[in-house]
């Protein structure tokens, strides 16, 4: 069973802020004209990282990430936050609770704004201790090189129905990102990203086929995760973030057990919020 001692909020603070860097570097990465043709980019509204992608149409790249958690929230912030996403032209978007957003009655403040509960993560998280648990040997995991980015670029766009245009391959040799794939009959199966910020976090994402959601087969990532903590460490990763995307209320599901094999908990529950 994975752990879930709960955390601080200044822990907590740390983490979203993590997963938040990495989300404004990639998105930063984007060429500027096809940023602008798309709708993609970001900024702050207090102390929280919003995001839009404006072509795709999809929530989860329209998000704020850290709302409440690093300073209080009002409702101010919720209202131009999602006027900013209205004059964008978007209407699937994503806010976010968890147990150490603030004020207290933070939630009724979503609710006030006609936004209701749509779906949860669990946050898992582990420091920086040694790796105890191999991977899955049969597997072929390697780093996405330069010569291989526009085959990795292409698995991803096709897994997840996506048009990134220049923008993935800008990814490969960025300071701080490290992209991964997992092979089978030398054809890609799944990968997976890892960005390791300025003070040593390791934010793991860019999974794809998302397990659970977009696939019943958790190995793959089990494998692609397990090469990327043993990785991190080597290149000075001081703690890791990640998310399990379809939460058990039980915790039963593959992901806890190969998570909690590689050393991580989870600490809370990210629920999202949207009109519905």
């Amino acid at each position: 069973m994975i752990d879930t001692s709960p955390l601080g909020h200044a822990e907590a603070a740390a983490i979203e802020n993590a997963e938040a860097r990495a989300w404004a570097d990639v998105y930063s990465a984007a060429p500027a004209d096809w940023a602008a043709e798309v709708g993609l980019g970001f900024h702050e509204v207090a102390g929280a990282l919003v995001i839009q992608w404006a072509a795709t149409g999809r929530r989860y790249f329209s998000r704020a990430i850290g709302l409440g958690v690093a300073e209080p929230a009002s409702g101010e912030a919720i209202d131009e936050i999602l006027r900013g996403w209205e004059e964008a032209g978007i209407s699937m978007f994503l806010l976010q609770s968890l147990p150490h957003c603030r004020p207290e009655g933070y939630e009724d403040l979503l609710r006030e704004r006609g936004l209701e509960p749509f779906d949860a993560q669990d946050r898992v998280v582990r420091d920086g201790s040694p790796l105890e648990s191999a991977g899955n040997g049969q597997l072929q995991v390697e780093r996405v090189t330069p010569e291989i980015a526009d085959e990795w670029a292409e698995f991803l766009q096709r897994v997840y129905r996506l048009d990134t245009g220049p923008w993935l391959q800008r990814l490969i040799g960025r300071p701080g990102w490290h992209e991964y794939i997992a092979r089978e009959g030398g054809e890609i199966v799944a990968a997976r990203g890892m960005f390791i910020g300025h003070d040593g976090a390791a934010w793991l994402g860019m999974d794809a086929p998302v397990p659970g959601v977009m696939t019943d087969d958790y190995e793959l990532d089990a494998a692609l995760c397990a090469y990327i903590v043993a990785d991190g460490l080597t290149r000075g990763a001081t703690s890791f973030l990640a998310d399990i995307e379809l939460p058990s209320p039980e915790l039963d599901t593959p992901a806890y057990g190969y998570f909690a094999r590689l050393g991580f908990r989870r600490p809370y529950v990210r629920t999202h919020w949207t009109r519905v």
